[in-house]
């Protein structure tokens, strides 16, 4: 064996480890609550300004932000689903959620700048994959918010017009 040749294989032996080390910290997780606590952490961000100041009503909109988003996503059709609960998994996670979001704070713990800063960096990243978990993210979110009439009133959107037949 030359040097070469040993390199590769301990790079090889590190991806290896590394993924095996990965899958088994999210083989043990719960989507459901990887889910529920980034698109709570999400909607913070996204709909920040439009979402109450008093602290509790803040968090009764943001309990109905996610309960909306988590109804959009069970309306979605099983492949997507999928992909997003592996995209809720490799947030959820502190490995991937570093390396990809570039969090070092628990999304509980992160700020409403902190997480503003993560989603512009995939809005604009040069690759298109995370151009479009940014997508699904922003849209998951503001798609069931603004199509609730309830939230038209602080936007002083009157709502569709009404054709008369």
């Amino acid at each position: 064996m030359n040097r070469r040749n040993i390199l590769k294989l301990g790079v090889i032996g590190s991806v290896l480890l590394g993924g095996a080390g990965l899958a088994a910290t999210l083989a043990g997780r719960d989507p459901k609550v990887d889910r529920d606590m980034v698109l709570r952490a999400v909607a913070a961000a996204v709909l920040d300004g439009a979402l109450p100041t008093d602290s509790s009503a803040r968090a009764q909109a943001l309990d109905k932000a996610v309960a909306a988003s988590s109804t959009a996503i069970a309306g979605l059709p099983p492949a997507a689903q999928a992909e997003l609960a592996q995209l809720f998994g490799l947030l959820a996670a502190a490995p991937t959620r570093i390396a990809l979001a570039g969090l070092t704070t628990p999304w509980p713990q992160a700020s409403v700048q902190q997480i503003s800063e993560f989603l512009t960096r995939w809005r604009f990243h040069r690759f298109n994959l995370m151009q479009s978990g940014y997508h699904a993210l922003h849209d998951l979110v503001a798609g069931p918010w603004y199509g609730d009439p309830t939230s038209w009133a602080a936007l002083d959107y009157p709502g569709p017009l009404k054709l008369s037949s």
